[in-house]
């Protein structure tokens, strides 16, 4: 039986994963704005805006 060798290497990510990482920034980044966006449109003359109005307001 052959003796069995571990290595350890590091490696340097792919193109794939690269593209991963800024995809879920991006996707991140957008739905932190729309959010934002969305509890500023929720405010009305006399209640302050938030997700709850939100959700109440359905």
């Amino acid at each position: 039986m052959a003796d069995a060798q571990t290595t350890t290497r590091s490696c340097a990510p792919d193109v794939f994963t690269v593209l991963l990482v800024v995809a879920a920034l991006l996707l991140t980044g957008g739905v932190s704005w729309m959010v934002l966006v969305n509890t500023e449109h929720s405010a009305t003359d006399r209640v302050e805006g938030g997700p709850m109005v939100l959700i109440d307001q359905q």
